[in-house]
Order: C-alpha cells, then sequence, then structure tokens
C-alpha cells in the first residue's frame, strides 16, 4: 500500500527533524512527506520547506487543527494518508509494514500507533470504544477516500480524532486497529493540564454526550476533592476546570480554540 504523510508544523526542531528521518528509513516509506507550515519565523519555514516533499503554508487565518490536515490530504496523491505529528519517532524500520500487514489480517481499514512496553494489537469497533480509544491523530493512517468524504469537524477544538472515529466506527461500521509499541516515541514537551481539560471537554461535548449529565460533574467535583486530600495539585486542577467547564456548558455553548500546546 502507498502512503502520504501530512505533518502539522509551527516550528522547527530537532523534534520535525528526527520524524522525517524515521519516516524515510521505513521498510514501505512514504510516497511523500507533506508539511503544512503554519510557523511564524521565516527561519523556520525554511527548515520545513527542506524537510518536505511538499510544502503547504497553512495562510493567515487562525490556526485549527482539522483544517491543517484537511489542506494537507487535498494534496496527498497516495491511497493512505499518515497524520503524524512532530514530536513522534517510529524508531523502527519495519513498523508501517508491520502494522498495515496486521490491519489487513484484521480486516481494519483504519490503523493508528502509540507507545507501550511491548508488542500489542487490539481491533477497536462498536463493542469496543469508549470515546478515547478509537484513534491518535499523532500517529494514524487513514485511506484518503474516507478523509475526503468526511474531514475532521473544524468546530471540535480539541480530540478531532475521538470525534472522527466516533462517526467512522458508528456510521461506517468501521474497525480500528490499535498498534501499541515501544517503537512509537511520543515526546511532546508542551503537555500541560489545559490541554488535557481541553480534550476531556471535547470529548463530553462531541463524543460521548452522557459525561455531560450532572452526576458526572458531581463525580469530577469528588475526584477533584479527592485529589486534593491525597495532595495532588494537578489532578484537583483537571478534575475542578473540566467539571466547571462542563457545568458551564449547559448555560452556553462551551468555544475554545483549536491551538498548539
Amino acid at each position: 500500500m502507498t502512503y502520504s504523510v501530512v505533518i502539522r508544523a509551527h516550528q522547527a526542531n530537532p523534534l520535525i527533524v528526527r520524524a522525517v528521518e524515521n519516516l524515510r528509513a521505513q521498510s514501505n516509506p512514504p510516497l511523500e512527506i507533506i508539511v503544512v507550515d503554519s510557523a511564524s519565523d521565516p527561519q523556520a519555514s525554511r527548515v520545513l520547506k527542506s524537510l518536505a516533499d511538499i510544502h503547504l503554508p497553512y495562510g493567515e487565518n487562525d490556526f485549527n487543527y482539522s483544517r491543517a490536515i484537511q489542506i494537507g490530504v487535498a494534496a496527498a496523491k497516495a491511497s493512505h494518508v499518515l497524520i503524524h505529528s512532530t514530536h513522534v519517532a517510529l524508531v523502527h524500520p519495519g513498523l508501517i509494514e508491520t502494522a498495515f500487514r496486521q490491519a489487513m489480517i484484521d480486516r481494519c481499514a483504519v490503523f493508528y500507533c502509540r507507545f507501550g512496553d511491548a508488542l500489542a494489537f487490539d481491533t477497536i469497533d462498536a463493542t469496543s470504544f469508549d470515546g478515547r480509544n478509537g484513534l491518535a491523530n499523532s500517529c494514524a493512517m487513514i485511506p484518503r477516500h474516507l478523509l475526503l468524504e468526511r474531514g475532521f469537524r473544524e468546530d471540535v477544538f480539541s480530540a478531532e480524532d475521538q470525534e472522527w472515529a466516533s462517526w467512522f466506527i458508528r456510521e461506517k461500521k468501521g474497525r480500528v486497529l490499535r498498534m501499541t509499541t515501544p517503537h512509537c516515541l511520543y515526546e511532546n514537551p508542551h503537555w500541560n493540564i489545559q490541554k488535557k481539560v481541553n480534550e476531556d471537554l471535547a470529548i463530553a461535548l462531541f463524543v460521548n454526550r452522557r459525561e455531560r449529565h450532572p452526576v458526572n460533574i458531581l463525580i469530577r467535583m469528588a475526584r477533584a476533592l479527592l485529589a486534593l486530600i491525597r495532595k495532588r495539585p494537578e489532578r484537583v486542577q483537571l478534575h475542578w476546570r473540566v467539571a466547571c467547564g462542563l457545568l458551564a456548558s449547559h448555560f452556553k455553548p462551551l468555544k475554545r480554540r483549536s491551538r498548539y500546546f
């Protein structure tokens, strides 16, 4: 199978250089690497352009993750698109080939890779999808025709991958292969509490609306209190912010900007 890689980038650093090098070293290498560039620094854009087969400026509009993906998908030529983050490294050259082969065996049209201590394969379908395990845009392979049929929603400010997976699994009766491997490194230097808060709020608003139920809001508040007792301030912030956001969503539409962290 042929695939194009779409990488969204807003800066040039050693992580994206490493990501591209590992992609080109795959035993089944990509047909092309497309970089959708939202960098504000001209020097960073020059570096990103040197790494890509196709370099696409994002433009002057406010940044949106889903729109950036679709810009890359529109330019892709291969039958499949690998959506790949700048901070992911596929450090084994046979990883993509292995995932493709297993996806064919398990009759999964879509697969994604994540880091774990040991190699494992799981199939996610309507019986096992929990709103958080359907896809991971850090390293996800999707047939291009599906992305053209139904792209990622721009109004979904976070967890747009889970919202898309919900559509694919429920509406298309699709199956997703999840590959866990120690050879898919995830090294996001910008992870923070607000990123996780946005993800949880988006899942509750767009994927699993049962999480907006008042009982679940009370459970979040109770978890914040328990974390306070256990002196875990980060968990206190997470659960309290999510509870407040879910409560506010019952009175007015909750809006957030899609953004890099």
